[in-house]
């Protein structure tokens, strides 16, 4: 009877064996992620058509990867270098709050005379149609002059159009807070 399960115990052993093969690379991969060294950071062309996006995501990924422990250095000098590709475009509209005006102290009244100006900014709990915009960031690593990927992530967010600088910190902030870990899936950020 031991000699029956004999053959059954070597087929597990076997393909647990093959099991640890294919899944042994994919961990020295990970392993091979630096944490740190000299990096920079290039825009992929702007899939979405604006160039003002562009700025915010590149500063938001440099911070990024600053507060990870990489020296940022320009194009052509680092070791390693942070692809990064922007994709949106509008999905609607929603409503949001009308933004407070500024207080403000001013001295008034006539030359000569005491007084001065009070202005509160007080909420008027009015909202306003702003256009939706979704964004997806994806950010690939890899070493100077080799184009094999050694790291990538993708994340997408959906915010009002004006505020693509928050949604660019936003969305590398969640990219690259577990990393090295890479991410299984697209990040979502609220």
């Amino acid at each position: 009877m031991d000699q029956k399960r004999l053959p059954g115990a070597r087929k597990w052993a076997r393909s647990m064996l093959m099991a640890a093969a294919l899944l042994l690379p994919a961990m020295a991969s990970a392993a091979d992620v630096p944490s740190g060294g000299t990096i920079s950071v290039s825009m992929q062309e702007d899939a979405s058509g604006q160039a003002g996006a562009a700025d915010a995501f590149v500063d938001a990924a440099t911070l990024a990867l600053s507060d990870k422990g990489f020296t940022l250095l320009d194009d052509g000098h680092a070791a390693l270098v942070m692809e990064l590709v922007i994709r949106a475009s509008e999905v609607g509209t929603g409503t949001g709050k009308v933004e407070k005006s500024n207080s403000d102290l001013m001295p008034g009244g006539v030359s000569g005379a005491v007084g001065s100006s009070l202005s509160l900014a007080v909420p008027s709990g009015k909202t306003r149609h702003v256009a939706l915009e979704r964004t997806e960031l994806e950010m690939r690593l890899h070493r100077r002059g080799d184009a094999a990927v050694i790291w990538s992530g993708s994340a997408v967010t959906v915010r009002p159009a004006d505020k693509r600088a928050s949604a660019a910190t936003a969305l590398c902030n969640a990219l690259l807070r577990a990393y090295p870990e890479q991410p299984e899936t697209v990040i979502g950020v609220p």
